[in-house]
């Protein structure tokens, strides 16, 4: 058999091998054969020409990309893929947590952190002691707070001025004794 025939078999069997490993659930065993025959088919056009070898390799590396981004859009849509990685289920209102809709009232008032929010503390809104969250840094004890939105069974706050509260300290020593007391 001419060399040229022989080395396009190594190339046309390894691909087929290598989309096979697709369908065919081998743990990895076709993908080693496969990648050995285009080695084989790579060695065989080094030895024709250096330049033919080259521009195998940059062939091999384009049909490897190609190969690899199919698989992982196309395996987890197979019989075998579908198995082995189900789809990510929809969650529900009652997987995730009743929500408080209490607290819905809250949104977009002003509070005051009785705690400092590091990102989780407790803040005062309207007379209720409540669980929040800082949206983002840290917030110190005594910032007035805006609630943003609503974060599991309390409150995503962010602070709402620069400034502390105008309140004395007996109230804010008084509110951290009942909060860590």
């Amino acid at each position: 058999m001419e060399q040229g025939v022989v080395i396009l078999l190594f190339y046309v069997i390894g691909v087929v091998v290598l989309v096979a490993e697709i369908f065919i659930p081998s743990h990895g065993v076709l993908t080693v054969v496969g990648l050995g025959l285009l080695g084989a088919g790579l060695y065989k056009t080094f030895q024709i020409s250096s330049l033919a070898g080259y521009a195998s390799v940059l062939g091999l590396l384009v049909v490897l990309v190609v190969f690899a981004v199919t698989a992982v859009k196309v395996w987890p849509h197979t019989p075998i893929g579908r198995r082995i990685s189900p789809p990510n289920p929809v969650l529900s209102k009652e997987d995730t947590g009743n929500i408080d809709e209490s607290l819905q009232p809250l949104i977009g008032k002003t509070g005051l952190a009785l705690t400092t929010l590091r990102p989780v503390g407790t803040c005062e809104f309207d007379g209720r002691r409540l669980p929040c969250v800082a949206e983002y840094g840290m917030i110190e004890r005594g910032v007035q707070v805006r609630a943003v939105r609503i974060h599991g069974k309390g409150l995503a706050v962010a602070a709402a001025t620069d400034g502390r509260v105008e309140q004395g300290p007996d109230r804010l020593s008084n509110q951290t004794k009942e909060v860590t007391g």
